[in-house]
């Protein structure tokens, strides 16, 4: 079994694709933690905010497995296969890190760069993962979050309660 860290976020209906989301993922994978839910500007374009949190989860599968079923769960959730990077969605879900794998594979990097780029994914990773070592850099990713704590972001609640 792999330790898998999922960054997931919505700017449409975030709280409902969110949950709906959440518990598709508690159907298929073993989630262990989940963060707080915070929203943050949508980056890079302009459109409505959007709500971000991290779940762990285990996997008993490799790294192209599990990228192609979240790719299939993006796709039941609305998002077009070759969507743009900078647009509204549904339902985005990114792995952030693979147990303690490092490399390049088809549509992804491990570990993803956007953990010492954004906010909405570095916060909410040390909320369920405070002694977090990113396996590339060998450092404790609480060393980057002064850089990144400037960036706009604010704790919020579902407006659904998720179910367990």
């Amino acid at each position: 079994m792999a330790l898998v860290y999922l960054g997931l976020g919505s700017n449409i209906e975030p709280e409902r694709n969110l949950t709906l989301g959440l518990q598709r993922l508690r159907r298929d994978f073993i989630v262990l933690a989940e963060s707080p839910w915070y929203a943050s500007p949508a980056l890079g374009f302009d459109g409505p905010d959007f709500i971000n949190l991290v779940i762990a989860v285990q996997v008993d599968c490799d790294v192209e497995s599990l990228y192609q079923q979240l790719k299939v769960l993006e796709t039941e959730f609305g998002r077009p296969a070759q969507a743009e990077k900078y647009s509204s969605r549904a339902l985005d879900i990114d792995i952030l890190l693979f147990d303690q794998r490092v490399g390049e594979w088809p549509g992804m990097v491990l570990p993803r760069p956007d953990i010492w780029q954004c906010a909405f994914v570095l916060k909410p990773l040390l909320d369920i993962a405070p002694d977090a070592i990113c396996p590339l850099r060998k450092q404790p990713l609480i060393e980057d979050w002064p850089a990144l704590s400037h960036q706009p972001l604010s704790l919020c609640l579902p407006m659904v309660a998720p179910v367990l």
